[in-house]
């Protein structure tokens, strides 16, 4: 302990930069700039960081500048004072010098090796208030460019050209301020993972041109940028201490910061980054009309993210760089889906992760109805990880569009199922193992449904994971929201076997008479061995069957009040995997009925035009009376389904209403003449 006072009191006493003397070879400030030029963000710090430790500053720099800072503290007034360089921290010779932005983790790393800090908001003032030389602060217009070395070049320029006729009344040395804002220690460093906070470029009359931010990753710095360095180590009322040690006392910390206790005044950077994880919780979300925006749960060890894109979902393009403060894909074209993979990627080490599962969106002009959700990421035979290009395709096919996350993301709340109107959750075969529907996303799913969103969710085992398997609180999720209750493990009980549905004759909303088919594991999917048996319960109704048997079912819808709602909601539920379905054409046919469930067409007439009467049918869609709106009662009234097998007819609408309460919940016709000419008009029954 003695000895560590007396290197403090030392190194206090010194008031020089504790940094070796410049080498007669070293670069000048303009070969500096020349060489950083072309090299990668990586290259840049470590060559800044080498040049600085090794002394190639200017010499002037080496004499500190002392500052005082007071605060009342016990209703006494209190002061220390620091040493600080007297300009903003720059590589090369007296005569010609590059006063140097960068990153926060790297002034970070050359303060911590040379026995300095950085300032806070409080000290920057402080520093400005006893300048004795005080600059106006120039200015780039802002653009893409001010971030290169060459802007960062112009702007050491243009100091130069202000600083240098003022050189014989105020020589190199002399305390300056107003030349570039600053680099400092905040809370708000933790406050966000990975930020950089920024503060000052004071003009003349002493108001900072930039307030406290930190809206900037880490890895961003651009012209204006400045580091100031600062002596650590301080006497306070003649005991050796450091600023550090202030900023963390919880009686001292007024003397040198306005924000409080600063338990971490520094930047991080003594992470040795070895590997990067996948991403796992993304978004790919429509932000405008050539626009996307990926939405990434923050990894504190990435600093940018390789983004993959594809207007086919299989072939795509060579990676682009992007910091990750700024995922935006832009310049794209209107209504194409773009699928998108991305990859974590450490500028400063150069190591990437592995790729992610495939996502995808539209950009559009209008906010998208539609969130594909991929919760499929059990590792199977067969698991491509990429399943939204049939999920998305499909709903493109129906001509609307969407935006697409990972279930992690939707549980890291990157994105809110109360924007979109309708979600569709996909689950595969995921079972047991990996959890179709966890605690979170059921508390999610359930909120949304009861606020009367609308819901697709598909897979082989959800009724073996939640109803068979599962906790009470999956039961009643499970019974309650998917309306549903779980029968079999496969129809009679024989894996492999079965890979067929057909449509029930009633109560369906699929308006297809045929067959469908789903993957044995040969048609480009992978094999659905045990698609789940279930029933309808709480409302639900059953929509279609395995073929093995009438009472073998394999879907569910519901519309109406979920429990505990206060809107009406709608559900359909598909124990197999809708991206198992073959081929294209019916896959995309089963999303356009779901869809038209979802999203009743608007009211229409027959081709004819009335030219007397205007009809109009309301609500659409409707739970116990239809009312037709005309001149005259419509006359000969026929409602079918979707089948064409009749449900109810009637002569006349008894004035011009309809009591529809006693049919089944689905989509019908209503047929009838009005002054002996037809119309034909689309209405759901909830």
């Amino acid at each position: 302990m003695i000895l560590c006072l007396c290197m403090l009191h030392g190194l206090i006493s010194a008031q020089t930069l504790n940094l070796p003397p410049r080498s007669a070879g070293a670069l000048s400030g303009s070969q500096f700039t020349a060489a950083i030029a072309p090299m990668s963000f990586a290259a840049r710090e470590n060559m800044i960081y080498n040049q600085v430790i090794s002394g190639n500053v200017p010499n002037f720099y080496r004499t500190l500048a002392p500052v005082t800072s007071t605060a009342v503290i016990g209703g006494i007034t209190q002061s220390v004072t620091y040493y600080v360089i007297p300009d903003y921290l720059a590589v090369g010779h007296d005569t010609d010098y590059f006063l140097c932005p960068m990153s926060p983790m790297v002034a970070t790393k050359i303060a911590d090796s040379i026995g300095c800090t950085l300032p806070t908001r409080k000290m920057v003032n402080d520093i400005y208030a006893q300048a004795t030389l005080t600059l106006t602060p120039l200015t780039i217009p802002a653009s893409g460019t001010m971030t290169t070395v060459q802007a960062m070049a112009q702007h050491n320029g243009m100091v130069w050209n202000q600083r240098h006729p003022l050189m014989s009344t105020y020589p190199p040395g002399t305390l300056t301020g107003g030349d570039k804002k600053d680099v400092v220690i905040s809370n708000l460093i933790y406050s966000t993972a990975n930020r950089v906070v920024i503060y000052g470029w004071h003009t003349s009359v002493g108001n900072p041109i930039q307030p406290l931010s930190n809206v900037h990753a880490d890895t961003y710095y651009d012209y204006s940028h400045g580091i100031r360095l600062i002596q650590n180590a301080v006497m306070y009322n003649g005991n050796p201490t450091t600023v550090k040690a202030i900023l963390q006392s919880s009686t001292l910390n007024p003397l040198l910061s306005d924000e409080g206790v600063m338990s971490q005044p520094w930047y991080p950077y003594n992470t040795v980054v070895s590997s990067l994880a996948t991403p796992l919780s993304f978004a790919v979300i429509n932000k405008a009309n050539n626009t996307l925006e990926i939405k990434v749960k923050n990894d504190a060890n990435a600093t940018h993210y390789k983004v993959y894109t594809s207007t086919n979902g299989t072939t795509f393009s060579s990676p682009t760089t992007i910091l990750k403060s700024n995922l935006i894909l832009s310049s794209l074209t209107s209504n194409q889906i773009y699928y998108v993979k991305i990859a974590a990627y450490n500028a400063t080490y150069s190591i990437t992760s592995g790729t992610s599962e495939v996502l995808a969106a539209v950009p559009c002009n209008y906010q998208d109805s539609i969130l594909l959700v991929n919760g499929f990421d059990r590792a199977i035979t067969g698991n491509t990880y990429d399943f939204v290009r049939q999920h998305g395709s499909a709903v493109k096919a129906c001509n609307k569009n969407f935006s697409s996350a990972t279930n992690e993301a939707i549980q890291d709340a990157l994105v809110s199922l109360g924007t979109y109107k309708a979600v569709d959750w996909i689950l595969g075969k995921e079972s047991t193992a990996d959890e179709t529907f966890s605690n979170t996303e059921q508390t999610l799913v359930s909120a949304y449904l009861k606020q009367g969103g609308f819901l697709l969710t598909s897979g082989s085992e959800i009724g073996w994971d939640l109803d068979h398997s599962g906790s009470t609180s999956d039961k009643s999720f499970y019974n309650n929201y998917l309306k549903s209750a779980y029968v079999a493990d496969a129809p009679n009980s024989q894996a492999s076997t079965w890979y067929t549905c057909v449509n029930m004759s009633s109560n369906s909303i699929f308006n297809f008479n045929d067959t469908v088919y789903f993957d044995n594991g040969s048609n480009g999917t992978y094999n659905v061995d045990y698609p789940d048996v279930i029933s309808a319960m709480n409302g639900g109704t059953e929509t279609m069957r395995y073929t093995n048997n009438s009472t073998s079912y394999s879907a569910v819808y519901f519309s109406g009040l979920f429990s505990g709602g206060s809107t009406n909601g709608k559900l359909v539920y598909m124990a197999y995997p809708f991206e198992t379905i073959y081929n294209t054409a019916k896959r995309n046919s089963l999303m356009n009925d779901i869809l038209v469930f979802f999203f009743p067409p608007a009211i229409t007439t027959n081709i004819e035009t009335f030219t007397k009467e205007n009809i109009r049918l309301y609500p659409n869609p409707v739970q116990n009376y239809l009312y037709i709106k005309s001149e005259n009662i419509p006359e000969h009234i026929t409602i079918t389904d979707m089948k064409g097998n009749t449900v109810m007819q009637l002569e006349s609408a008894n004035e011009k209403t309809i009591q529809v309460e006693t049919l089944s919940p689905g989509m019908y016709m209503i047929q009838g003449y009005i002054n002996e000419r037809p119309f034909s008009i689309r209405f759901v029954k909830e």
